[in-house]
């Protein structure tokens, strides 16, 4: 997706550029006005989640990832169309609301109705679940979903059926 590789030698150039232009105005980058140096520094900040996003597979939007760590919206703008395949303004930036956690207990539920029975590691439903590997644990052992099978084996169950059969 993104136009340009994103490194961590690009976003130094990048930075670099970005210093120097605004830099020019004043007799050196420490003169720079607090609200621009907070810019800049927000304009890498968002470099380098574009790069972890990238490097994390390019799941999802772009600007999700942006905004879940709270990026300025004018920053998302200028960040996305120059580093990515994609042109959106500000209004587009509001249309898309940030993933909540409610929401990614649930897709990780509907994830598993077509897995029944099945075997996994814990590894891998921390992937698949997108939660720290702690959060994950204690999902598991609290929910009727799973079941342990060994440290770190857990078979997927349907708490329906579980019931129904404990009901007989």
């Amino acid at each position: 997706m993104p136009t340009t590789t994103i490194t961590h030698e690009a976003i130094k150039v990048e930075m670099e550029n970005k210093w120097g232009t605004c830099a020019k105005g004043y007799k050196d980058k420490w003169a720079i006005p607090k609200e621009d140096r907070f810019l800049l520094g927000e304009y890498e900040r968002a470099l380098h989640v574009l790069f972890v996003w990238k490097a994390e597979g390019q799941k999802g939007n772009p600007v999700r990832a942006l905004r879940s760590y709270g990026v300025m919206e004018g920053v998302i703008v200028d960040v996305v169309s120059k580093w990515c395949d994609m042109t959106i303004s500000v209004d587009d930036i509001a249309e898309v609301k940030a993933e909540k956690r409610a929401d990614k207990y649930d897709a990780f539920i509907d994830w598993t109705k077509d897995k029944i029975g099945e075997q996994f590691p814990t590894d891998a439903l921390v992937e698949q679940a997108g939660f720290s590997y702690i959060t994950v644990l204690k999902f598991l052992g609290e929910s009727p979903h799973f079941r342990k099978i060994k440290k770190g084996l857990w078979e997927i169950r349907d708490p329906k059926a579980d019931r129904e059969a404990e009901k007989d």
